[in-house]
């Protein structure tokens, strides 16, 4: 039976044995396993990217006779009603073709067919090649990484002790990389599955009228836009509102009195806001006319004719700041068609966040 006799230096030299059998696993997983996934990672992330804005996996190349792939047309109709029926082309990241037919009451009243005269551009389409564009060059910077390390091993004798600072330095950059590298991946799938930017859509997103012939009334909106790597347009027909106070918008601030209004009902000495700010807001509302027993037809006339249209929670709940107006939808058609590119794109992303998520748990794992 053999007697440890210095129990603080048994436990010291198992915790080195330990720490370099880690330090040789992390090693060998970095180096077996992870590098070597780095040429197919970036292979593929190139090729959606490609095919995000070329229609095709490869870059164009006219001296080697490669050329960008045709546009993606597809069809879009409202259902089983057809109250909107026609197609949608785009092409890289525009929207190039729009005709439809619309039976629409509300929409009949400025056309019965729409097509689009110039190109739309869908920023989602941008946002995500770029986030994909930056993860192609981190990844590509990586291995440098790797040449770093095998320039401090072969320092190891002389500076042991600076050499396993660095060394660890190396993992956690490694990790800090990979993390970074999701974080694009993320953001590039979210770019695909919904416009996270209010920008890019109604009411903050204002229809140019000369897009489309016919040209559209001010009351008129169509948004194109990426949900679920689906191309969906959305168009409104809205009614202007123009009693006072509501239909008022500050020049300056750009909000309305409705906005104004609920603004301020969501303040906490608010408790009690919503029936007196509905008193303060019918208070400013026209005055409705007496009624005289002696004309009882003509002053009925006159009460519908100078009644709001609305109470005070129709404007507060329903009313719309677009464009320097106020407004409410009339009526709306939703229309969407899924793009086999941007699905096949989606699902090459997200392969390649499940191969990176797998990467971090295994190199956090082995570094603790």
């Amino acid at each position: 039976m053999t007697v440890v006799q210095d129990q603080s230096l048994f436990t010291r030299l198992v915790s080195q044995i330990q720490d370099a059998t880690d330090e040789k696993e992390l090693h060998w997983f970095e180096k077996k396993v992870v590098i070597p996934e780095f040429p197919q990672i970036i292979e593929t992330l190139t090729v959606c990217s490609n095919l995000l804005l070329y229609n095709s996996p490869q870059h164009p190349d006219p001296q080697n006779r490669i050329e960008r792939g045709p546009p993606i047309k597809l069809a879009v109709s409202s259902s089983k009603s057809e109250r909107l029926k026609g197609i949608v082309v785009r092409d890289g990241a525009y929207i190039t073709e729009f005709h439809v037919t619309i039976k629409d009451h509300y929409f009949n009243k400025y056309f019965n067919k729409l097509n689009l005269v110039k190109p739309v551009l869908l920023n989602q389409i941008i946002n995500t090649k770029v986030a994909i564009d930056d993860s192609i060059s981190l990844m590509e910077s990586l291995p440098n990484l790797d040449k770093q390390q095998q320039q401090q091993q072969q320092q190891q004798h002389q500076h042991q002790k600076v050499f396993e600072e660095d060394h660890e330095t190396y993992h956690k950059n490694l990790i800090d990389s990979f993390q970074s590298l999701l974080s694009n991946i993320q953001t590039a799938k979210t770019n695909l599955q919904l416009p996270t930017d209010p920008q890019l859509v109604f009411p903050l997103k204002v229809t140019l009228p000369d897009f489309f012939h016919p040209e559209l009334p001010p009351t008129i909106t169509i948004d194109y836009y990426i949900s679920q790597a689906e191309i969906c347009i959305d168009l409104k027909s809205l009614h202007r509102i123009t009693e006072k106070p509501w239909c008022e918008v500050d020049s300056k601030t750009g909000k309305s009195y409705v906005d104004n209004v609920r603004d301020d009902m969501k303040l906490p000495s608010a408790n009690s806001s919503v029936s007196s700010l509905t008193q303060a807001s019918l208070e400013k509302s026209p005055a409705l006319p007496r009624v005289e027993n002696n004309n009882f037809l003509s002053s009925m006339m006159s009460h519908i004719q100078l009644k709001p249209k609305h109470d005070s929670m129709d404007y507060i709940t329903r009313c719309i700041t677009y464009n320097n107006m106020v407004v409410m939808i009339n009526t709306k058609l939703e229309v969407s068609s899924e793009d086999p590119v941007l699905v096949s794109c989606f699902t090459k992303l997200d392969t390649i966040e499940c191969i990176i998520r797998n990467f971090l748990k295994s190199l956090k794992n082995l570094l603790h």
